[in-house]
């Protein structure tokens, strides 16, 4: 008797959620527009132009030197009459082999092709379920969506190929393998993937990602040759102290361990120990997590989704348009809890609802000063570590 009510309030909540994720996303892009003042200094979606100007420079010059900041420096102000600020390139090659052809198209042709293959994307990666529900919709309409695309960056991309992979692996190995092996392309977040699939005994998926990234490497090799790897290799610790020099303008945007001892005034050592200790630990602790479900066809969606949040308690270097994978898993946790037999525990639904605002919350620049990415990041994590583990002894929620 009390079933069908209860199945009414929640659809009733979730499409009320839905509606106000909505009109967050239209108002916070049409104030965009509204207060944008064109000017050289300030890219129309500022980030993009970054990404732009390295495929233009592609056209133009030798790949190895994107890697020297005074050259690159000089050939973006030169692209965009008025711009005074700099954008570093500190992505390997192999990523430069997708933005070369960004550099033959427009600034704005560019950075449509740019949002609809990060946007629609992710909608494939978190919406295409055999269920009919609004909630994997939820995690499209989080705040971090329309900041991703606001700013150009790469966060719907990158979470689309994870949370793709991830979903697909029962079904397709090797493809889900290929999209592993394409995150390469940004390592901070991908370092821990062979890891957790080494332990979880996903061979073919292992095999197809690491031939992913030889092949990778072997087309950046015969397309830009090995001076440009060995000018990334060199340029990787000026990149670190040019992050250190604008840390006023980038360091709250961060949700990272190292970025809020940073803030807070610990020195480099303590800094490194504890990112390291805090590395180490979540490491262990997903190596377990997916070693246990070795003999299951494929991670559920509770191990899918710590993964997605232990990637930013690992990297020291992750911003908070990186985060629409932090969303989907706060999402995976409220359909894992909201499924038959299943029931929220104490503290679960309070965690869900910050670990998908976190963005928001840290863009808002309210919480300026404090370490909100690691006070929300590491129980959201420790939450559904627990979840994760628990859910082997109940029916297992479809990823």
């Amino acid at each position: 008797m009390d079933a069908e009510p209860d199945k009414r309030g929640t659809s009733r909540v979730l499409v009320a959620a839905a509606v106000l994720l909505g009109l967050y996303q239209v108002v916070s892009m049409a104030l965009y527009f509204w207060t944008y003042k064109p000017t050289g200094d300030t890219p129309l979606f500022s980030d993009f132009y970054a990404f732009w100007s390295f495929g233009r420079f592609l056209e133009a010059m030798p790949a190895a030197r994107i890697y020297d900041f005074k050259l690159l420096e000089s050939f973006q102000h030169a692209l965009l009459p008025g711009f005074h600020s700099f954008y570093p390139c500190a992505y390997p090659p192999t990523l430069l082999l997708f933005l070369k052809p960004l550099g033959m198209l427009g600034y704005l042709p560019a950075y449509l092709v740019w949002t609809v293959l990060g946007l629609g994307g992710f909608i494939l990666a978190v919406g295409a379920t055999a269920e009919r529900s609004l909630l994997p919709w939820l995690a499209v309409l989080a705040p971090t969506t329309v900041l991703t695309i606001i700013f150009g960056q790469n966060g719907l991309i990158t979470a689309a190929l994870l949370i793709g992979a991830l979903r697909i692996m029962e079904r397709r190995p090797l493809l889900a393998g290929v999209l592993l092996g394409l995150l390469s392309c940004k390592p901070q977040l991908f370092v821990l993937l062979p890891l957790v699939l080494l332990a979880g005994r996903r061979w073919r998926t292992l095999f197809a990602t690491g031939g992913t990234v030889l092949a990778l490497v072997a087309a950046s090799l015969l397309a830009f040759g090995l001076p440009a790897w060995l000018a990334w290799i060199k340029a990787l610790p000026r990149f670190s102290r040019t992050i250190e020099a604008e840390w006023s303008s980038l360091g709250w945007k961060m949700p990272t361990v190292s970025a809020a001892l940073r803030s807070a005034g610990a020195s480099h050592t303590v800094l490194s120990v504890a990112q390291l200790t805090i590395a180490g630990a979540v490491t262990v602790i997903l190596l377990a997590l997916f070693h246990r479900g070795r003999k299951e066809a494929a991670p559920s969606s509770l191990d899918s989704a710590a993964l997605q949040v232990g990637v930013f308690l690992t990297t020291p270097y992750a911003f908070v348009y990186d985060m629409p994978m932090v969303s989907a898993a706060a999402v995976m946790l409220a359909a894992a809890r909201m499924a038959p037999g299943q029931a929220w525990r104490p503290g679960e639904r309070i965690l869900a609802i910050t670990g998908f605002c976190l963005p928001m919350f840290i863009f808002s620049g309210v919480f300026n000063g404090i370490p909100l990415g690691p006070l929300i990041l590491i129980p959201l994590f420790a939450l559904l570590v627990r979840a994760a583990w628990t859910e082997r002894t109940t029916p297992r929620t479809a990823p």
